[in-house]
């Protein structure tokens, strides 16, 4: 009989644990998620303000682009964020690089954009 309940109680015991180890993976992964929806939607917005600033200076935005490179993007928030501006034949391409430090290692998201002469 007491056998039976040390036994119960350890099977109980590793259920708990793989439940456990279950619980804090899915929790990575969404604040992982998290994480990476942000950066994209970061990306999004500098692409979108090269298509503002070509949409209002049409003529003079390929001779007068330039790209960004800061430590940080977003107010309080930890993004690094580097926009590559190349201008080839009054055509520009963007390409916009977010990234992050999450525990030991680095992620990143690119976008790409290529914006024509209006």
């Amino acid at each position: 009989m007491l056998i039976e309940i040390v036994i119960s109680v350890g099977i109980l015991a590793l259920v708990l644990i793989g439940v456990s180890d279950l619980m804090t993976r899915t929790q990575r992964v969404s604040t992982f998620q998290a994480k990476r929806d942000e950066a994209n939607s970061i990306a999004k917005q500098i692409l979108n303000d090269y298509r503002l600033q070509r949409d209002n200076d049409p003529d003079g935005f390929a001779a007068s682009v330039t790209g960004i490179n800061r430590q940080t993007c977003v107010e309080g928030k930890e993004y690094s964020c580097v926009a590559l501006v190349e201008s080839v034949n009054g055509d520009v391409d963007v390409t916009v690089t977010v990234s992050w430090v999450e525990g030991e290692n680095t992620f990143s998201i690119n976008l790409n954009q290529k914006l024509n002469d209006l």
